[in-house]
């Protein structure tokens, strides 16, 4: 069976790529992970009790748990792993991928970041996983 990643940060793109991926896996019969990166220059996975992981560890809890509302709203029997890595956003999203050997990627065109950059058609983040990924990869607007 297959599995698709959805990446998510909790933006109105990733909510909406969500759901895409949620439908294509209720269509398909495959499963799904929910992805959040943490985005860090020292590893707070490394330090799991500076304070300020502990705020963005929350914080990618609560985006996961939205997403997974979303998820259940397409489809309760949907497979749907969560998970949280911590790095380059685009680099962890393209690691993982390969590591799972997932079968697509879901992603929204513009996250976040991608407010301060509104001419912008798609975000740095998905252009550089659209150049390096070894899968299809969805782009949802």
């Amino acid at each position: 069976m297959g599995e698709f990643l959805a990446c998510t940060d909790g933006s109105e793109y990733s909510e909406k790529a969500v759901k895409a991926c949620a439908r294509a896996a209720m269509y398909s019969g495959y499963g799904m992970t929910l992805l959040h990166v943490i985005e860090d220059v020292v590893t707070y996975a490394e330090l799991p009790d500076e304070p300020g992981y502990k705020i963005l560890k929350e914080k990618a809890n609560q985006i996961l748990k939205r997403a997974k509302q979303i998820v259940e709203s397409v489809d309760k029997n949907i497979d749907c792993k969560l998970r949280i890595a911590h790095g380059r956003i685009a680099s962890e999203i393209v690691r993982i991928s390969v590591e799972g050997r997932y079968d697509a990627i879901f992603i929204g065109s513009k996250g976040t970041r991608g407010k301060l950059l509104t001419r912008m058609l798609i975000g740095t983040v998905t252009d550089e996983v659209i150049i390096n990924s070894h899968c299809p990869v969805t782009i949802v607007r």
